[in-house]
């Protein structure tokens, strides 16, 4: 496994900068907004998947030591683009801003660890669940915090629009903005917050990147157990169908399992009725 790349929205990699470069000069939009229910039709006329990211966000999608774009929502995406019967063009943006990409028609849709608010539904459709784990909370190990009860009054740091960001509030932490997970957790060790909140395999994996990182899990779980799905825009029916078909049949014959446990060793299949 490779080295958790620095998920940084001040520093992009090269190969950041080129598919950057790429999303600018290269497909040209496919829908509007307002006829979303013909997306599944432009994106087989133009031969091409448009998929929004970070880039930065290991294991789910980074870039390994020698500059590819890899992770489990990478491997994901190739799969439904070939579904689909079309090539996956992948573009990178800070997380806080990324789906908001799809409002602008820059990209088809997100595939960045997006949990299916009931706000974000509202707006947007999503896919069923690809994956299924579980919200935790990392502290210092010579924190005096044990359990998430124990987060009211104490502080956290996330990045803006994310829903760990809610679920820290809720618990009663005083919150930090930064602009992701690297960010957050640098935070913790550096004794400017006293915790983050994020997906336990993210946790998992930067534990497993940082060995001699000092710090822990508390008790308990931060909110219900997390499902991703595909975010897409609103009314795109039909794309929302044939992803949905996909995810199925990749669960159900083992691929997406055998991704997971190529990343992290685990499988976090939901289940196909989820």
């Amino acid at each position: 496994m490779k080295a958790l790349t620095r998920r940084s929205a001040l520093s992009l990699t090269g190969a950041s900068l080129v598919t950057l470069a790429l999303s600018a000069c290269g497909s040209p939009p496919q829908t509007s907004s307002t006829d979303a229910g013909d997306k599944l039709q432009a994106i087989k006329d133009s031969g091409t998947l448009r998929v929004g990211l970070e880039g930065t966000y290991a294991p789910w999608n980074y870039h390994n030591e020698s500059g590819q774009l890899v992770g489990m929502e990478k491997d994901l995406a190739d799969l439904i683009a070939a579904d689909l019967g079309v090539k996956a063009e992948y573009i990178e943006t800070q997380w806080d801003s990324l789906i908001a990409g799809v409002d602008s028609n820059r990209y088809d849709l997100v595939i960045n660890n997006v949990s299916p608010t009931e706000e974000r539904k509202q707006k947007y459709d999503f896919s069923t669940p690809y994956l299924a784990s579980e919200g935790r909370v990392a502290v210092l190990e010579s924190s005096s915090l044990q359990k998430i009860e124990d987060l009211k009054g104490a502080t956290a740091a996330s990045s803006e629009t994310s829903n760990f960001r809610t679920l820290l509030e809720a618990a009663g932490a005083k919150m930090t903005i930064v602009t992701g997970f690297d960010e957050a957790i640098e935070q913790v060790l550096t004794g400017r917050v006293d915790a983050v909140g994020n997906d336990a395999v993210t946790f998992a994996y930067y534990k497993e990147q940082h060995p001699d990182a000092p710090i822990r899990l508390l008790d308990g779980l931060l909110g219900e157990a997390s499902q991703p799905a595909i975010l897409m825009p609103k009314g795109a029916l039909s794309l929302q169908k044939a992803i949905n078909d996909s995810i199925t049949k990749n669960l159900e014959n083992g691929n997406l399992k055998a991704i997971y446990q190529k990343y992290v060793g685990l499988d976090l299949s939901p289940s196909a009725k989820a």
